[in-house]
Order: structure tokens, then C-alpha cells, then sequence
């Protein structure tokens, strides 16, 4: 009788032993199948199959094979998926193989430091990802194309960009800025020596911008007689930043009334300068929270490898700034990017404001405004036969 009792009793304990969780392996697996992400021939069909998994610092990185006509098209719409079912972040990454690394813990926000600083480099912190902080090098790729959906934080990198070029290289950045809200954001900088010109609108835009090409006529020709292709294999240590801040506002399409001749001039100099003027020291920063065909020069992009974008509310905002698609499927998280160079990369930009940025410095306020000459091949006379001195 006892023995007889003691069965449901036990049944009923067993119904509530909580089930096994499902890792993070078996999800994966199970969201392939789940999307239809395979490839079928007749009666077959083949999956990703996992090869290894190595255990990272905070992530873990799974390798699996890519079956036969899988492209990367098909693994970006299985992303929102991955993330979703594993409740992580999840990176993907396609040479031949499936590389998914699924990291612990999730990006967050993050102030600019002055520990970021590289004295004396063309370097500037681009973000932060799970593996750590990523850096542009301005003298390895010379022009940036960057856009994103207003208040995400597109002007807030653009300034620690700028801080960072100029805390860095006091004595050798000089900066032409086309901040083409109204001089908003930037005028208030005008009052460095580095700030060469604060335009504020398209016929501004457009004195500036004659003065550069001008100038980059006369470089050419020294480059030229000097034998010299790349300014970073000469003693020249000065670089010019065109900081352009809202794109749209210099296309000949979306421009009106007697702003549209002097719109079209813009263009074409940027062209150029986009073309020609990376190899003697001209560096563009092409910025734009509306990414379309008008607002992005296709002469320009084209010269532009490096992209950053940040979220985008359409398809095709992600498919202008980025060649692909992407940017639109970012979280709607203030300082969340994609950067692409050879790769894409998800980060985080550092957070700078103004009143950091005046504080900082403010801390090297002599430095700053009592700069010494900028090392300009033009400072012993009109360039012909002088040769450069660098700063030491």
C-alpha cells in the first residue's frame, strides 16, 4: 500500500525537475533551421555544421562550415534571428567558412578620455566593440563618409574626431569646416589658429572650397617636381581636414534658386579633392543625416573607402553609406555604428561634448593657440627647390 502511494508522488516530483537550458550551440542550430538557412539539392538538404568553438574573453567564437551557394545576403537576414534567440550580441563574418562570434555582455555607452590621445599620430578612436577600442589611422585611409538618422550621434563623433586631430597634431592640423547648419555645431572652434574657415552655408561653402583646390593645384605641381606621390613618404608634416557637416545642403539637387551654380562648383571640388588631394595631405570627412543618392555624390563615394554608419530608418540609406545593407537593422541606441574599412565592425563612439571638449582644452591652452609654424614646404619660398623639414 505504502509502495502503491509512493508512485504518483513521485511522478509528481519529477513533472516539476526544471528542463536542461538549451546553449547557445543547440539555438543556433535550431534558429538554421527554423529560418531556412540551407541550401536543398533534390531530396537533400545542408546546414551550417559546426567545425569548432574556441572560447574568447567575454565571447565565443563558433566556425562552421558555408554549404555551396549560401552567400552573405542569406546569413545578414538570419542575424536578426541569432540575436533574438540567443539574446545576445552576435558578430558575422564570411571567408570561405561561417564565423559567428556571440559575445557575453553588451555594448554600452562610454565617454572620451584624454588616455585616447596618440601625440603626434593621425590616429582617432572610432569606437569600441567588444574586443576593444578601434582606431582610424587618417594617414592609412585619408577620406571618412559617414551618415545616420539625426540625434544618433553622428556630429557627436565627428567632434571627437576633430578634437582628437587637434589635440594630437596641434602644430601641423589645419581645418577648413563646412558646417552647413548655420555654423551650429562648429563656429564656436573658429576662434583656433587650426580653424582655417568656418563656412556656414553653400555660398560660404563654395569661397572655401576655391581656395583649397587652388592650393591643391600649386601642390600638385611641387609633388610633381620633387617626384614625390604620397605625402606620407615625405618630411611634410602638415594635414588639412574639409569637414564637411550636412552633405545634403551642397547638392545641386536639393538646392535652390541662386545657391544651385555655386552648389554644383561644390561637388565638383569635393571631387577633386576626394580624388586627388589624398595623396598630398587633404583628408575629407564627408557627413550627412540624409543618405541618398542626392544628398552622397556618387563622384565623391566613390574615392571614399572608409564608412561609418550609424542607424538609418530605410534600406536604402544603409545601402548609399555602406554598399550593403545593415545600418537600418542597428539598435536605436545613440552612439551604436557600423565602421567598415576592409570589414564591417559594430561599435560604440565615445561620448564628447562641448563643454569636455573646452575643458580639455583649456588644460593645454598655450600649447593650443601659441602653435609653432606648420611645417609647410612653402615657409623657405615658393617650393620649386626647397626641401621640407620635418618637426621633431
Amino acid at each position: 500500500m505504502l509502495e502503491w502511494l509512493a508512485i504518483p508522488a513521485a511522478i509528481g516530483v519529477a513533472a516539476f525537475i526544471p528542463k536542461k537550458p538549451m546553449s547557445d550551440e543547440k539555438k543556433i542550430e535550431r534558429i538554421f533551421q527554423n529560418t531556412n538557412t540551407c541550401i536543398k539539392r533534390g531530396e537533400s538538404t545542408q546546414y551550417p555544421k559546426l567545425k569548432r568553438k574556441i572560447e574568447g574573453d567575454g565571447y565565443t567564437t563558433y566556425i562552421y562550415t558555408l554549404p555551396l551557394g549560401l552567400d552573405e545576403s542569406d546569413m545578414e537576414k538570419v542575424l536578426p534571428a541569432l540575436q533574438d534567440g540567443l539574446n545576445k550580441e552576435v558578430e558575422i563574418e564570411l571567408d570561405g567558412i561561417i564565423k559567428l562570434d556571440v559575445y557575453s555582455t553588451k555594448l554600452s555607452n562610454w565617454n572620451y578620455k584624454k588616455e585616447l590621445l596618440r601625440p603626434n599620430t593621425w590616429e582617432t578612436p572610432i569606437g569600441m566593440n567588444h574586443k576593444g577600442e578601434l582606431y582610424h589611422d587618417f594617414d592609412k585611409y585619408p577620406h571618412m563618409l559617414m551618415g545616420g538618422t539625426t540625434r544618433f550621434g553622428k556630429t557627436v563623433c565627428l567632434k571627437g574626431i576633430f578634437h582628437t586631430l587637434l589635440m594630437n597634431n596641434p602644430d601641423d592640423v589645419e581645418f577648413y569646416i563646412l558646417d552647413l547648419k548655420a555654423g551650429l555645431e562648429f563656429y564656436k572652434y573658429s576662434f583656433l589658429p587650426q580653424v582655417k574657415a568656418v563656412a556656414c552655408d553653400v555660398f560660404e561653402a563654395a569661397e572655401v572650397l576655391n581656395g583649397i583646390v587652388e592650393d591643391l593645384k600649386k601642390d600638385e605641381v611641387m609633388f610633381r617636381n620633387k617626384g614625390w606621390t604620397n605625402i606620407v613618404d615625405t618630411p611634410i608634416r602638415k594635414r588639412k581636414f574639409i569637414i564637411v557637416d550636412e552633405g545634403a545642403e551642397l547638392s545641386p539637387k536639393i538646392v535652390i534658386g541662386q545657391g544651385k551654380k555655386y552648389a554644383e562648383f561644390c561637388q565638383s571640388a569635393l571631387s577633386e579633392i576626394s580624388r586627388i588631394g589624398g595623396g598630398i595631405g587633404l583628408r575629407l570627412l564627408y557627413c550627412t543625416q540624409y543618405p541618398t543618392k542626392e544628398a552622397v555624390n556618387m563622384a565623391v563615394k566613390m574615392n571614399i573607402v572608409t564608412r561609418l554608419s550609424f542607424i538609418v530608418p530605410e534600406a536604402i540609406g544603409s545601402k548609399v553609406l555602406l554598399d550593403e545593407y545593415g545600418a537600418e537593422k542597428l539598435p536605436a541606441i545613440p552612439g551604436r555604428a557600423i565602421y567598415k574599412v576592409e570589414k564591417k565592425r559594430i561599435v560604440q563612439v565615445p561620448y564628447i561634448d562641448d563643454k569636455m571638449m573646452f575643458k580639455m582644452m583649456e588644460e593645454r591652452k598655450d600649447e593650443l593657440t601659441n602653435r609653432k609654424p606648420v611645417n609647410d614646404y612653402r615657409q623657405a619660398g615658393n617650393g620649386e627647390n626647397q626641401t621640407p623639414t620635418a618637426h621633431t
